[in-house]
């Protein structure tokens, strides 16, 4: 009798490990089955978000048109779609989505605040000096009704996943790449619109004002502005080679708002052979470009080199502000630089 009612108990023990078994199987099988879906929920939203940042950086590239006093807003919109719709998410592309209407792109372009940070949809904004505000473009793609291969088995048949990137151009506050040329920023109060950040323009034609740097103009009520000079940036190198390289390469020590540079005479005629002409540049802009003086850096400005005139010891390179112009190697910095025409190339923010 002893050994019947053992047998009965340990039968009666093999029925309950059996249940367990079953629940914990369940378990492990849901979590298996939760794990493959995450991982596929995460690899999406990866692609998604290398779409949205691909779409915001080439609508951001596509805000600066230096045939425009203002940004190019439905230029970077049609830019960030286009670059959204080749991109790749869940075996398909971003256009390829749209057409079967389970995916939303929301382009919109505005400002970022890289002191607050924030992000302002509103194209009218006009920025201001210190103000943090730059142009940007937030890219937003939501994929809608993403099918789960195992969570159904929990009652969670699909999933919406969604990625935003926002990118930006900034007016610098350094770089490299800049071309050795000061330029006097009393020149900035002459010929510059500070209200809607352009060039002045020349009443006879109709464009910017042609300005030869390394000419006094005259400020009215018998004010003088000396225009530029020749910078050696931070080394005090005035010579023929150097100057020379500087204009084939610019500066490769970073230059920054703040810094002192060296304002050089450059008075030897073989330089401006170097200069290159119908080019935009990115230039220093000083208070003071008197000859063989150390100067602090008030701010980084476009030119447009349009040629050059020799007069021996008297030549002067030609040209005119600009009222915007990407050049590539310049930094943006905090958003306070003041914006003279240079902008960085695009950069996410977030």
């Amino acid at each position: 009798m002893a050994r019947l009612r053992s047998i009965k108990r340990l039968h009666s023990q093999r029925g309950v490990v059996t249940i367990l078994f079953a629940l914990v199987l369940m378990v492990l099988v849901g979590l298996i089955a939760l794990a493959v879906d995450l991982t596929r929920l995460h690899l999406v939203k990866a692609e998604l978000q290398n779409a949205a940042d691909a779409a915001a950086l080439a609508g951001a590239g596509s805000l600066i048109d230096t045939s425009l006093q203002t940004f190019n807003w439905s230029a970077a919109t049609a830019k960030a779609q286009e670059f959204a719709d080749v991109n790749s998410a869940d075996g398909k592309t971003i256009g390829q989505h749209r057409q079967e209407q389970d995916v939303n792109v929301a382009i919109q372009p505005g400002y970022w605040n890289l002191i607050t940070p924030s992000f302002t949809s509103n194209t009218g904004l006009v920025t201001h000096t210190g103000d943090g505000n730059i142009p940007a473009v937030q890219v937003t793609i939501t994929l809608s009704h993403l099918k789960f291969f195992f969570a159904p088995i929990l009652g969670i048949p699909e999933g919406t996943v969604q990625a935003t990137a926002i990118a930006a151009v900034s007016p610098p506050t350094g770089g490299t790449g800049l071309f050795p040329m000061a330029i006097g920023g009393c020149l900035f109060n002459l010929f510059w619109d500070s209200v809607h950040n352009t060039p002045k323009l020349d009443p006879a034609t109709g464009q910017p004002y042609e300005i030869q740097v390394y000419s006094v103009y005259s400020g009215g009520a018998g004010a003088s502005c000396d225009s530029g000079q020749w910078t050696s940036f931070q080394t005090d190198a005035n010579n023929v080679p150097f100057i020379r390289d500087l204009i084939k390469n610019g500066n490769s020590i970073p230059l920054s708002i703040g810094d002192s540079i060296w304002i050089q005479p450059g008075t030897e005629a073989t330089v401006y052979d170097s200069v290159p002409t119908n080019v935009d540049v990115a230039v220093p802009v000083v208070d003071n470009v008197a000859t063989h003086s150390s100067q602090t850096v008030i701010a980084i400005a476009g030119f447009h080199i349009t040629g050059v005139v020799k007069h021996g010891n008297k030549s002067v390179v030609t040209g005119h502000l600009i009222p915007q112009s990407m050049v590539p190697s310049l930094h943006p910095g905090n958003g306070t630089g003041i914006p003279y025409g240079a902008y960085t190339p695009p950069f996410l923010v977030k």
